[in-house]
């Protein structure tokens, strides 16, 4: 559903570990792609969130693995997970769980068995 297509890298068609597909999620300690420049160095980027929030009140941030955006649309996940803010606090755990129990029907109706890893956290950010 997600509509954009995760990253690969391919290797060069000829020379050492040549035609060689990784995909990008997939990289970490990868041995034979780092002659290629893939890295298990990570990029940090810092950000202040009270400037991102702007005049909203409060933000979600929903870390997911690939397998849970392949199931939801982003627009169609934060719909759901916004409702965080105009939810009171006692209710909040039941709602994100309420998310990740319908992502996993959702991957099993639309991978059956061969459903991917769905692994993901929410954090909800407050002024």
């Amino acid at each position: 559903e997600r509509g954009d297509r995760s990253a690969v890298i391919v290797t060069p068609e000829s020379g050492p570990f040549s035609q060689m597909i990784l995909n990008l999620t997939r990289s970490l300690g990868d041995f034979y792609h780092q002659r290629y420049g893939v890295t298990w160095e990570p990029e940090v980027v810092v950000h202040d969130v009270k400037q991102l929030l702007g005049s909203a009140r409060c933000a979600v941030l929903c870390i997911a693995s690939d397998g849970m955006w392949d199931l939801w649309r982003f627009e169609d996940a934060m719909l759901r997970l916004l409702a965080l803010e105009r939810t009171v606090e006692d209710a909040r755990h039941d709602l994100v769980v309420d998310f990740f129990n319908e992502s996993q029907r959702k991957g099993v109706k639309a991978f059956d068995e061969s459903a991917d890893n769905l692994t993901g956290i929410v954090v909800t950010l407050r002024r």
